[in-house]
């Protein structure tokens, strides 16, 4: 049976998910804490030298994507357990997703700041402002919108960083209207949990289970096939 995305099935699944697997995300959220609050220190009080920090930086966020992509991995094997069983080397991030991911992420990161360079030497007026908050606002909703999307294609799929743009521009098209609706209510929970540490911890965790949810439900919405992971959740 064919079936449509759906925000409030995707939070609910989403939810099922987290309550139902709660010790294992708790572990590996508060594991990823640890190891990311030890990189800072190590950047902040021990790397005084120049040098030293710079790779220290490149090392952080190696780990720092490390983790997110594994933790991707890692809800996709909470979703799909429901037919089969799975092993810590399962949601150990490939050496090409890294790359994809980082790839991608620096090519996005590079190119806002060679145009953000570029309209700061323009002459100071209204038509440098305009566009100055025009890229802003196309690289932030790429960031938020479309990047996450990116993302669970080069963990789900194997994808390559510019194979995964294409995809996911391709799987939203169709849902724009409804994904829209999921990022706004995503941005809620980011905006709440940012209160307390507390609630980041929680928050961050739940967000990313959302957007893997999301990318699942998409797909499947886009295959004439039965929404397994709905029905069995």
């Amino acid at each position: 049976m064919y079936h449509p995305f759906s925000v409030t099935q995707t939070l609910s699944i989403a939810w099922h998910i987290l309550k139902k697997n709660f010790a294992t995300i708790a572990v590996y959220t508060l594991l990823a804490f640890i190891i990311i609050v030890g990189i800072g220190f190590l950047v902040d009080y021990i790397f005084f030298d120049i040098i030293l920090a710079s790779f220290e930086v490149v090392i952080s966020i190696l780990v720092v994507s490390f983790i997110f992509l594994g933790f991707i991995k890692l809800v996709f094997q909470l979703i799909d357990k429901e037919y089969y069983d799975f092993e810590f080397r399962d949601i150990v991030p490939k050496i090409k997703m890294l790359f994809s991911y980082i790839t991608l992420l620096v090519i996005v990161s590079t190119l806002y700041v060679v145009v953000t360079n570029g309209i700061k030497s323009l002459e100071d007026g209204l038509v440098q402002h305009l566009l100055g908050i025009f890229s802003a606002i196309v690289v932030e909703i790429f960031f938020l919108f479309y990047f996450p999307i990116c993302a669970c294609f080069i963990v789900d799929d194997n994808s390559g960083p510019f194979e995964s743009v294409a995809q996911s521009f391709n799987l939203i098209k169709g849902n724009f209207l409804k994904y829209l609706l999921l990022f706004i209510l995503i941005e809620v929970l980011v905006f709440v949990g940012t209160v307390t540490v507390i609630g980041i911890i929680f928050v961050v965790p739940f967000v990313n289970i959302l957007l893997a949810v999301a990318y699942r439900k998409l797909v499947y919405s886009h295959l004439d096939v039965d929404d397994d992971v709905a029905e069995t959740l």
